[in-house]
């Protein structure tokens, strides 16, 4: 199975719906590059509003200013996933990844700026802003990021980044299943690329689903 396609024509990411005998609950995953064309996140909006419910990465809009700003600076005609896709405007309950902060003190408060700084500065570092023609295919059989090959360092950032992330989102996955299992509703995982064999291995595994169907949409084309 095929998360990221990336060609001669551009960069394009699988919708997957995954569905199992045992009960109507539906999950639907959004495999995201977090920059491409308007289109992308224009077209993925469109698709989230026909979901009940959404698991989201990150937090809600406003958590985070600088890394909002950072996002917003761009030359190449193509737009970051912070500021193309408001899905707090959906009227659809998202289940975020972080809860948003409440800094009440005027030391929270810059202890929150700079955490919110930090995060800007390792985002850039790990490619979070950059060219999406340059990401490469991810399939199923994909078990690793070359980010992450090296020493202690690229492990530990590996723990942190990934493993444990993938970790909270499958529980919180297991969570939902076992409140909405019974109810024909379908629910959207819009998560990193990265995370999504996690999530395919865990649901197939732990309750039986199966992919039911794929569509693409193009994340970025290639320049003619």
């Amino acid at each position: 199975m095929q998360f990221i396609e990336s060609s001669v024509v551009g960069v394009r990411s699988a919708v997957i719906t995954l569905a199992c005998r045992s009960g109507p609950l539906r999950f639907v995953l959004f495999p995201m590059i977090h920059v491409g064309e308007r289109s992308f996140y224009a077209q993925v909006t469109t698709r989230l509003l026909e979901c009940a419910i959404i698991v989201a990465e990150s937090a809600p809009t406003g958590s985070a200013p600088v890394q909002e700003r950072m996002s917003r600076i761009r030359f190449d005609g193509l737009v970051d996933q912070m500021s193309a896709l408001d899905l707090d405007s959906l009227a659809i309950p998202v289940c975020y990844e972080a809860a948003p902060p409440t800094p009440k003190t005027r030391a929270e408060r810059l202890r929150h700026t700079a955490e919110d700084s930090m995060g800007a500065v390792a985002l850039r570092l790990l490619g979070r802003y950059g060219d999406p023609l340059r990401v490469p295919g991810l399939d199923e059989s994909d078990d690793h990021d070359d980010r992450w090959e090296g020493g202690r360092v690229e492990r530990w950032m590996r723990e942190r980044v990934v493993d444990r992330r993938d970790d909270a989102l499958n529980n919180r996955l297991t969570a939902l299943y076992q409140e909405h299992h019974a109810r024909p509703i379908t629910v959207a995982v819009v998560y990193g690329a990265a995370h999504m064999p996690a999530v395919v291995e865990h649901l197939g595994t732990e309750f039986g689903y199966s992919v039911k169907g794929a569509e693409w949409l193009f994340v970025a084309h290639a320049p003619s």
